[in-house]
């Protein structure tokens, strides 16, 4: 039976091999044996359905990973940027209905959209054509005639049902899921009858057999290739360089797809350093293949071929050598989207996306994608062609520096496949109106032979205000007839302009001319953390050993965009910590913490400034790395007025006023633990009023404060907000509160309250001025006790050593409405606490005895005096060294700061030097005011 059956193999091997000379009959015999089995398992008297998969998209470079992974070096440069990714349980069931179209791993297959996805669209583009008359709202208004002709006459009906594509499976995906890259996502609906793919992130489809042997990759013998328009003025040399270096290898290549070419030292060649800006802002150079077509004899004697040939979108080789490739004219056309950010390394077996956008940013790019959506889908121009003058999409971005109000527009125009044309509105503006107007039509024009895209006006706030800060009429009417007659005459691309600035309150006459405005403010507490967590996912930062990826496990995140699914409990709670401790920190801050952070860890990792390794390891950093940059970042920052921080001053720091401590932790420390209890309280306090002569400690207890509640405390002195300009004092105060509001919880410490808000209506105030900073004050203060931001905490602390001079309606119920006098220390326990705070920094001999010096000073003594009496001791320890060296003694070189040492004898003279800073008669003054207030 055995030798039977041996011969029967051997036959029927003989055969296939006359048969099929090139065929390896092992793989046939299996393919058999495979094909058997399939049928066998269903019906015959059932068609064979394929399986419906929805196609998605992922980066070209993860792409690569993959096929690089599955395939040879050879297959993988030439279709590469053509494979459709699906699970290896697919591609069996694929690959037996298509043994034939197998090639070193790769499958030919045609590709359709789905019944249902089909039906969708035809009815959608059925309904444009039926909606496209300029009467449908009933207006009865027409629009110019060059806009009916350059839209109704586009809408065209032939595109393909089918287009042959290469298949290569992967052990990454799930049934059901297919993966391309986003240029050839956007080749597959354009070439299927999709046409505006804005938006349109995954498509249901199907594969099948490939029709026909004709409709088969070809060797292409006529090319004809354009170069798709971009903001940069490019040579013709350098294309056809380009071009030339990149089919260095064979290509793969359907006609009317869009080619994208990524830039680098080898395809630029020695153009490489003369566009360097180009490498930079895009990275990339986009074509289009108008005309591909091969030599080779196809039979279409039957009806079948021709019509299978005249519905599928055919796929060509680009040989060099081979291929005449001509370059046509330069052609304007949206490019694919790029919704994800580049990783530098990828993990082997677990791969993350990570959206362009910052995720704390997601929600103001959700809003502004959806309102220039229906201009780049063409949905908006029946209702504009009703009118007698067009919708213009003119938006308006504010937001304060380093909010990432460019970011936003340059990650706008990538996600939507448009370029984006950049115009200072510093250079616009000349000192002739007629010049100002030239440079107007100059950058319209640009932005014409640029399109589709996004203008982005920068520094919008100086655009048509003449050196006296006034509107200029005639440049504000000249740009919006400009902006009308290029919208009524001009409909062909997209045209968007974005104004980006950093005031809210522009010109009313140039405020009109905006069709919405978005303003980016200040972040939350859960944006920073959000924005954090993006930043270590798009930079790959380890900050703990537990930040691992699962072994054995083969998946491609597609649903979490954020990469917050790489990351471990303990490096969210990192995140958490960090983010509460950044408050006023916008995206541009959030970015130089990181790098400072990747600095210091490695840095400490060398252990050396001077010994710096070649290759280290920038994605480790550690949680005291985040700590050390964020106070580099605040020590840079300290000089700015809005920049609050947490001072590092403790209790054990101040000595004495037990009394006052309680008092302002039970006064400040419930609002802020036990927030859900004074939600729904209709009087709430504001602040507190600390009152007293001076040097007693009052600011050092707010500090304290603030340290051990671990909330922000913002700082600032009275005469800091004064100005001599009108207005400017009462910005100021405003942009003090909103600062804090931003920072919550936080609190705010008014030193010299008295300057800042004296009795109003007092003589020898010109003009008011005091009066209005004083009543803007008053109104900010309010706010704050009327909860006009429910998630904000802000406490108010004031100090002054004359409160008999302050505006007395500041001291109401309901605003700085608590009274605390910080009187001097008095009784020789008080004393001893505070010396003992103020020498705990210092070194001191056994024999010393802090009680006797305080039982030798003066009953009452402030703060300041105390300060005095152990400075003027150090002093004379430093003297008594000093003698030490000059007399040969001692070296210099020996000594160090412990070196000095308080003794009793230095301390002695810092009580014989001891001045009293306030009088009796000036105590009794504040003892008096305490009864009266």
């Amino acid at each position: 039976m055995k030798e039977q059956t041996s011969f029967q193999l051997w036959v029927t091997k003989f055969c296939i091999k006359v048969i099929y000379p090139k065929l390896n009959p092992y793989i046939f015999l299996v393919y058999l044996a495979v094909k058997s089995n399939n049928l066998l398992s269903k019906s015959a008297a059932v068609s064979k359905k394929m399986s419906n998969l929805t196609l998605k998209t992922i980066p070209s470079y993860i792409t690569k990973y993959i096929v690089k992974e599955e395939s040879s070096e050879s297959i993988l440069n030439v279709s590469l940027h053509k494979c459709i990714i699906i699970s290896q349980a697919n591609f069996l069931e694929l690959s037996v209905e298509n043994i034939f179209y197998r090639d070193n791993k790769i499958l030919w297959v045609a590709l359709k959209l789905i019944p249902e996805e089909r039906k969708k669209y035809e009815e959608k583009r059925i309904k444009e054509i039926s909606n496209s008359s300029p009467f449908k709202y009933g207006f009865n208004l027409q629009t110019s005639e060059i806009h009916k002709n350059l839209w109704t006459g586009n809408i065209t009906d032939n595109f393909a049902y089918s287009r042959i594509v290469p298949v290569i499976p992967s052990p990454y995906l799930h049934d059901g899921t297919a993966l391309v890259s986003e240029n050839e996502f956007y080749n597959i609906l354009s070439s299927i009858g999709i046409d505006n793919i804005v938006n349109i992130s995954e498509v249901g489809i199907s594969f099948h057999p490939v029709p026909t042997f004709d409709c088969a990759p070809k060797i292409a013998s006529v090319a004809e290739v354009c170069v798709i328009v971009n903001d940069f003025d490019l040579s013709n040399d350098f294309i056809k360089e380009v071009l030339n270096n990149y089919f260095e290898e064979p290509r793969l290549v359907s006609e009317n797809d869009l080619i994208t070419v990524y830039l680098n030292a080898s395809i630029m060649a020695k153009y490489h350093y003369k566009y360097l800006d180009l490498v930079e802002s895009i990275g990339m150079l986009h074509f289009k293949c108008k005309m591909i077509s091969s030599d080779v004899d196809i039979d279409i004697s039957t009806t079948s071929a021709k019509t299978a040939l005249s519905n599928t979108v055919r796929a060509f080789y680009i040989v060099k050598g081979v291929t005449q490739l001509t370059l046509g004219e330069n052609i304007h056309s949206m490019k694919p989207a790029h919704k994800y950010l580049k990783l530098q390394k990828l993990h082997s077996q677990h791969l993350n996306l990570v959206h362009i956008c910052p995720t704390g940013l997601q929600e103001k790019f959700d809003q502004i994608q959806e309102a220039i959506t229906p201009f780049l889908t063409k949905e908006i121009n029946d209702l504009s062609s009703s009118l007698s003058s067009p919708i213009i999409p003119m938006f308006l971005v504010t937001g304060s520096m380093g909010s990432g109000r460019h970011l936003l527009v340059k990650t706008l125009a990538k996600y939507n496949g448009l370029n984006c044309l950049q115009a200072d509105c510093n250079s616009l503006q000349s000192s002739t109106a007629k010049q100002t107007e030239s440079k107007i039509n100059l950058t319209i024009q640009k932005a014409k032979a640029a399109a589709p895209t996004i203008i982005l006006l920068d520094n919008f706030e100086v655009f048509a205000v003449d050196s006296e800060n006034n509107e200029d009429q005639r440049i504000i009417e000249y740009f919006i007839n400009s902006i009308t007659d290029l919208y009524q005459h001009y409909t062909k691309h997209s045209l968007i302009f974005i104004a980006i600035t950093e005031k809210v309150d522009l010109k009313p006459n140039i405020m009109r001319i905006f069709l919405d405005k978005f303003h980016l403010p200040k972040l939350s507490s859960q944006q920073r953390y959000e924005m954090l967590q993006w930043f270590v996912s798009a930079m790959q930062l380890n900050l703990h050993e537990k930040d691992k990826h699962p072994k054995n496990e083969y998946t491609i995140n597609t649903e979490d965009i954020s990469g917050s699914s790489s990351l471990s409990k303990i490096s969210k709670d990192i995140l958490h910590r960090i983010a509460s401790k950044t408050e006023t920190f916008v995206y541009g801050d959030i970015d130089t913490l990181v790098h400072f952070a990747m600095r210091e860890s490695y840095l400490k990792q060398q252990g050396s400034y001077t010994n710096l390794a070649q290759d280290p390891n920038l994605q480790f950093i550690r949680e005291e790395d985040f700590n050390i940059a964020l106070e580099q970042i605040r020590s840079l920052q300290s000089h700015h007025l809005d920049a609050p921080k947490i001072p590092k001053v403790y209790w054990d720091d101040i000595g004495g006023l037990d009394k006052l401590k309680k008092e302002l932790l039970k006064t400040i420390e419930f609002p802020i633990k036990f927030p859900h209890l004074f939600k729904n309280s209709s009087l709430k306090r504001s602040g507190l009023l600390l009152y007293g002569p001076p040097g007693c400690g009052k600011t050092l207890v707010a500090k304290a404060v603030s340290t051990e509640l671990n909330v922000s405390f913002l700082s600032v002195k009275g005469p800091e907000l004064l100005n001599m300009y009108i207005g400017q004092s009462e910005e100021n105060v405003r942009k003090v509160f909103e600062s804090a509001r931003a920072s919550s919880p936080c609190i705010v410490f008014l030193d010299e309250l008295d300057a800042l808000a004296p009795r109003r209506g007092a003589a020898g105030d010109s003009g008011g001025a005091s009066d209005r900073v004083v009543s803007q004050l008053l109104a900010e203060v309010d706010g704050v006790s009327d909860g006009e931001e429910k998630s904000s905490f802000v406490f108010i602390m004031g100090a002054t050593n004359r409160p008999d001079l302050l505006e007395q309606s500041l001291l109401r119920p309901g605003r700085l409405d608590k009274l605390i006098y910080v009187g001097p220390y008095t009784g020789t326990m008080e004393k001893t606490s505070v010396l003992n705070a103020l020498c705990r920094s210092y070194k001191l001999r056994p024999e010393v005895n802090l009680t006797d010096v305080a039982e030798a000073l003066p009953e009452r003594c402030t703060g300041a005096d105390l300060m005095q009496v152990v400075s003027s001791a150090r002093s004379a320890a430093v003297r008594a060294l000093v003698d030490k060296i000059n007399n040969g003694l001692v070296k210099e070189t020996d000594l160090s700061p412990d070196s000095v040492i308080l003794g009793v004898s230095e301390l002695w003279q810092g009580v014989e030097s001891f001045r009293p800073s306030v009088t009796e008669e000036e105590l009794a003054y504040y003892e008096s005011l305490q009864h009266q207030m």
